[in-house]
């Protein structure tokens, strides 16, 4: 991303924001039982004017025409004048990608390269269509046009307008409709200085600016305050004289107001009674800061823990008694200054996962597969790289819900099962764990069929696979390059992504479960940690050199003569519980240089939940909390390392990662 000021990195914010905002209003309103009478309508209406305004303020003209498109359209399926269909809402999807690849240019180069005249043509043309159906509509409509309602009007604008004082004064509404010329802007405002020559003109629906600039369909609202001796008739023979209107409606709308006006006095002494309440300021509860400001104060943040080692190894070998209070403290404020960065970070689910219903929507629609997408508990907060690793798996394991998954309709009405499948992404959140689950009533996963493609692959023998179950089974799927499919589709791939959504998620420290049921659907959860940064370690020697364990995967530590230790077929085990753990060598597996195993004292038994196996080294020689930097480049991934932490007076150790050691 090139360096942007910082009004335009808030603007692009914003932007993303306001367009992920509007992609899944926009879902809500395509299957909205009555689009015209829905929330979603105004909130979509809402979040394209103010992209519109947005994009015109920073200057970018074709995304702001883009943008003003997409709002006339809506502005038309607001009104009642053009039905929501499949091939309309194609388009207002495909107005609302261009504006998100803009946004993306505008961050990446501070301009847009899109060129968006042919959608918006499209677009116009569309709404060009629609007149036919906006005419049979209109004659239906007869008188019905003429009745206001008190919910359309601007009441909180036009109660300050007139001060709330209605005595001897009305107030209408007047309804201004234009012959279609191509000036009717420039009509408009020979109206309006007619109108304020005789009367007094409170405002306009849309503003001025808006009607000057031609921002309106043939007709829009005003409202006018006139002597209550002054007839409704009058007024309305007064605009029909004008040869600039086409016609004129003409509504006493006074009596909304003054009950408006007595509300908003109710509500302001029921704040002047309470002694507790004042107008004078409002508190700032949240304010905006850059993701980067955050990063460079955890890295502070990470330097403190380190650099309190330091500080306990020069004590500890100096015999400073009187400073260990001090330390003790420093360690307190270090932690809680640590808790609060760390709370800092975290994001909702929701911020990576905002657009998995457009793609659901999108990929569906191409494969003429109906699907009920839902999500939940996607309000749930993790740490913000952990978010950055996870949009692309989650990505890919909801693509593969879709494509490979959910059954046509038809396939799914001969075996008896609803025309529409379902999807559902699930967060939850259980103390420093969190749970992200994809789940499908689908085909589900045959055991059989993964277990024959496995062997023919080379994957596995057909002796292993005779000894595998279910759950063993299904892990075969993230083996690289695995693929059950013959077919190569442009949605899934062919058994690309599988093995990096493994990879992904092991690399955070998280850990996958698949469950199937043939005919029943598939579920994929992902187990994640809330944070991985800063965790507490067990330190062991190998030789001369020191590794760390993190101690949330031990389960106990032993010296060697308390354990039993046998050979199974040339293999070391221990027996633990009547259940044989494979005892590995530390030395030997991290082919550590003039190691003597012989020398190897001690055992570190591993929880079965991470992995069923024992670790021998030479010594145990304490605890910490440290601070582990994962590696990048070349040695990101190797086998049994997940990182390093540096200690006291510099000394780098590596952290191993039990699960591939």
């Amino acid at each position: 991303m090139v360096g942007v000021s910082d009004p335009t990195s808030t603007f692009v914010q914003e932007s993303q924001e306001d367009i992920q905002k509007l992609n899944n209003a926009l879902l809500e309103l395509e299957d909205a039982a009555d689009p015209e009478n829905s929330e979603a309508i105004e909130t979509v209406f809402r979040v394209a004017h103010n992209l519109k305004g947005n994009f015109g303020v920073m200057g970018y003209t074709d995304a702001s025409n883009m943008a003003h498109a997409v709002e006339d359209l809506l502005d038309c399926i607001r009104d009642g004048e053009l039905s929501v269909t499949g091939e309309r809402m194609d388009l207002i999807f495909s107005g609302v990608d261009q504006l998100d690849q803009m946004v993306r240019e505008i961050s990446d180069d501070g301009e847009t390269e899109t060129d968006p005249d042919e959608t918006i043509a499209e677009i116009r043309a569309s709404i060009d269509a629609g007149e036919d159906e906006r005419d049979a509509q209109a004659s239906n409509e007869g008188s019905a046009a003429d009745t206001v309602s008190p919910d359309d009007l601007p009441l909180e604008e036009l109660v300050a307008d007139v001060d709330g004082d209605l005595e001897d004064a009305e107030c209408l509404q007047a309804v201004l409709e234009f012959e279609q010329t191509g000036s009717e802007h420039v009509d408009a405002m020979f109206v309006l200085d007619a109108i304020e020559d005789e009367y007094e003109l409170l405002q306009t629906v849309p503003d001025g600016e808006a009607i000057e600039d031609g921002e309106f369909e043939g007709s829009f609202e005003t409202y006018l305050l006139t002597d209550s001796s002054v007839d409704t008739d009058d007024v309305a023979t007064f605009l029909e004289d004008n040869r600039y209107l086409e016609g004129a409606r003409v509504t006493d709308v006074t009596d909304d107001i003054a009950a408006a006006a007595t509300d908003d006095t109710d509500d302001a002494d029921a704040d002047d009674s309470d002694p507790g309440t004042t107008h004078d300021s409002q508190e700032v509860e949240s304010i905006r800061v850059d993701v980067e400001q955050v990063d460079q104060l955890y890295n502070q943040v990470e330097e403190m823990v380190t650099s309190r080692i330091k500080l306990r190894k020069i004590i500890e070998e100096n015999d400073l008694v009187e400073a260990e209070d001090e330390l003790e403290e420093h360690g307190k404020i270090t932690s809680s200054l640590q808790d609060t960065v760390l709370e800092i970070r975290l994001v909702p689910l929701k911020k990576i996962v905002g657009n998995f219903p457009r793609v659901v929507r999108d990929i569906s629609r191409k494969q003429d597969k109906e699907i009920d997408f839902e999500m939940k508990g996607v309000d749930i907060e993790m740490d913000r790289s952990i978010l950055n690793e996870l949009g692309d798996p989650l990505m890919h394991l909801i693509r593969n819900a879709v494509d490979h998954g959910i059954e046509p309709p038809e396939v799914r009405e001969e075996k008896g099962k609803p025309r529409e499948g379902t999807i559902r992404l699930i967060g939850e959140r259980e103390r420093d764990r969190v749970s992200v689950t994809v789940q499908d009533d689908g085909g589900g996963l045959d055991v059989e069929e993964i277990k024959s493609k496995a062997i023919d692959q080379g994957v596995i023998t057909e002796e292993e696979g005779r000894m595998l179950n279910d759950s063993e089974v299904y892990d075969l799927i993230f083996h690289p390059g695995f693929s059950t499919t013959d077919e190569v589709t442009e949605v899934s791939g062919r058994g690309v992504g599988m093995d990096v959504v493994n990879q992904v998620v092991r690399g955070v420290d998280g850990s996958i479960n698949v469950e199937s049921e043939p005919d029943a659907g598939t579920s994929v959860t992902l187990m994640l940690p809330v944070s991985v940064a800063i965790v507490r370690v067990l330190f062991v020697t190998v030789g001369d050199e020191k590794y760390g364990v993190p101690i949330k995967n031990i389960d106990e530590i032993s010296e060697r003569e308390d354990v039993t230790i046998e050979s199974v077929e040339g293999r070391e085990t221990v027996t633990h519980d009547d259940k044989v753990y494979p005892l590995l060598s530390l030395a030997d597996r991290l082919d550590v240089p003039n190691a003597d195993t012989d020398a190897d004292d001690m055992v570190v038994r591993i929880k079965d939940g991470v992995r069923q196996v024992c670790l021998r080294c030479s010594d145990v020689v304490g605890q910490e909390e440290v601070v582990i930097k994962p590696f990048e480049g070349v040695l990101s991934g190797a086998p049994g390392i997940s990182g390093a932490s540096v200690l006291g007076e510099g000394e780098v150790v590596m952290i191993l990662d039990v699960d591939t050691l």
